[in-house]
């Protein structure tokens, strides 16, 4: 009997190490996945008419020399492949999870200056400014 459950207990270690082996495996897929649906969703933007809650106060520019985001709009938010792309919510009460933006309509004011590009392979965040 004793060597039974000595048996038993072998396999159970046997399956219990393999879970751990491949759990270690699924984290490492599962990881870059959760990264990249926080980097989409902050990509999801939503203008309001408060400019005390906007989390940016965003320019936008007729000059692309100027900007220090190239931005490309996508039609949803599925859309969505790098960053400098960006989905425009509809409507910003359905969308909670989207940043908040406020447009100004002097450049001094802006946090970001904001040029839209025809393109998806013209889409840019700039590091500086270049003022």
């Amino acid at each position: 009997m004793k060597s039974a459950s000595n048996q038993t207990m072998a396999e159970f270690k046997d399956i219990y190490m393999f879970y751990l082996a491949t759990s270690k495996y699924k984290l490492l897929f599962i990881f870059p996945l959760v990264l990249f649906s926080f980097s989409v969703r902050g990509q999801m933007v939503k203008f309001i008419k408060n400019s005390v809650t906007a989390k940016y106060r965003v320019f936008i520019t007729s000059k692309p020399a100027e900007a220090s985001h190239l931005i490309y709009r996508v039609a949803g938010p599925t859309d969505i492949r790098k960053p400098g792309e960006w989905y425009i919510v509809p409507n910003p009460q359905l969308f909670k999870n989207a940043m908040t933006l406020f447009e100004v309509k002097d450049r001094d004011e802006a946090d970001l200056i904001v040029f839209y590009v025809s393109s998806r392979d013209s889409a840019n965040i700039r590091i500086s400014k270049g003022n």
